[in-house]
């Protein structure tokens, strides 16, 4: 690792903050021989960006025509499409994260 470090130096400016607790949404608990990722910071965030801390979760059958459903549905009776869409970003950044 330190020879990897210097080898980078040398070629661009960089600094050594130390271990990482935070980046792009995740956070990472680091020990000796483990990293610890989680979404979790991201998650309460989304929620409590979109009113939904004391929502209940539940489960939910998945649409079979799904993509028709969102083609012919998409931004057409909603009271604001925009906070929507909001959501959905939400959920497919944390979503994509995941994989």
């Amino acid at each position: 690792m330190i020879k990897c470090k210097r080898e980078l130096a040398s070629e661009f400016e960089m600094k050594d903050l130390g271990l990482m607790h935070y980046f792009l949404g995740l956070e990472v608990w680091q020990r000796p021989g483990d990293v610890f990722l989680s979404q979790g910071k991201y998650v309460v965030k989304s929620l409590e960006i979109f009113g939904m801390t004391q929502c209940k979760s539940m489960t939910t059958q998945m649409e079979m025509n799904f993509k028709k459903l969102c083609v012919e549905y998409a931004g057409l009776n909603l009271k604001n499409p925009f906070e929507y869409r909001q959501v959905i970003g939400a959920l497919i950044f944390l979503v994509n994260k995941s994989i």
